[in-house]
């Protein structure tokens, strides 16, 4: 198949869209803060060889479509994203503890939208399973 990675023991093309917004949904994510954190996404996909497909930074939520290796659960990759920008972001502009009232506040709000995405439909996958057990009989 086309576009498939290999690790040590695997096959796989794992691609996750996530959309994430900053606590409140406050409207900071512009100019140099918005670059800067999308500068820190693509060296945490660097570092963790994932692969980013499109990455957009709006105002009020930011868009990832990424892929990467089975070992990385999505929680797994938020967390390392969402944790390591939101720590430097606080220390790099500290005129934010007034927009989250207070320096306790979390830059991003706790949840997350992610669906994974790929070329393969679930109606294909079961079909090719139906076929597969009727192979076997």
């Amino acid at each position: 198949m086309k576009g498939l990675k290999s690790g040590a023991q695997t096959r796989y093309d794992l691609r996750y869209h996530f959309v994430w917004c900053p606590r409140y949904r406050k409207r900071v994510l512009e100019g140099e803060i918005a670059h800067r954190i999308e500068g820190m996404i693509k060296f945490a996909a660097q570092v963790n060889e994932w692969e980013i497909y499109e990455l957009a930074v709006q105002i009020d939520h930011v868009h990832l479509y990424i892929g990467a290796a089975p070992k990385w659960s999505p929680s797994q990759m938020m967390r390392v994203i969402k944790g390591g920008t939101s720590k430097k972001i606080r220390e790099v502009y500290p005129e934010l503890d007034e927009v989250f009232w207070g320096t306790n506040a979390t830059f991003w709000c706790d949840g997350y939208f992610v669906k994974s995405a790929g070329s393969v439909t679930d109606k294909v996958i079961s079909e090719y399973v139906k076929r597969q057990k009727q192979s076997y009989k």
